[in-house]
């Protein structure tokens, strides 16, 4: 191979369907956040990991991942108050969110809806049904986003 087409292959541009969705997990319980980072790193996504509702929120900020799972019961800020701040950034606002929490009444449903998150998992959640809705989220923002363009 000659030098030129080495150094024309080295700074080819990536195209952005070659780099794999980042998922920023936000979960106080060290064995829950590891579980959903080792799930969703087994699925080939990028996982930026947050202890709290205030490190999850600066972290979206300067991360810009393709979507957010949370729980509710956070220190710091609680995850109503954490999604609700998210989506209210610009930059951030059309990023899904999915909220995982063991204490889903139909009231706190109503709340996590009411500030613009995607899906609600109960805990213990379903494995398999939280992927299956991350690439299903990740592909429908991914069609919007090439129709916008």
């Amino acid at each position: 191979m000659s030098s030129a087409k080495a150094t024309a292959t080295a700074t080819a541009p990536i195209s952005p369907e070659a780099i794999a969705p980042t998922i920023l997990v936000i979960e106080d319980y060290s064995d829950t956040r590891e579980l959903l980072a080792t799930l969703l790193q087994k699925r080939g996504y990028r996982v930026i990991e947050a202890e709290d509702g205030v490190e999850g929120l600066l972290k979206a900020g300067w991360m810009y991942p393709n979507l957010i799972i949370m729980d509710l019961s956070l220190p710091e800020m609680d995850g109503v108050e954490a999604a609700r701040r998210i989506h209210s950034q610009p930059k951030l606002s059309q990023i899904p969110i999915f909220v995982i929490s063991a204490y889903l009444t139909e009231a706190v449903k109503a709340d996590v809806r009411a500030v613009g998150c995607t899906e609600v998992f109960a805990k213990p959640f379903d494995a398999e049904m939280l992927l299956e809705s991350v690439a299903r989220t990740l592909a429908m923002a991914a069609d919007r986003n090439s129709r916008s363009r």
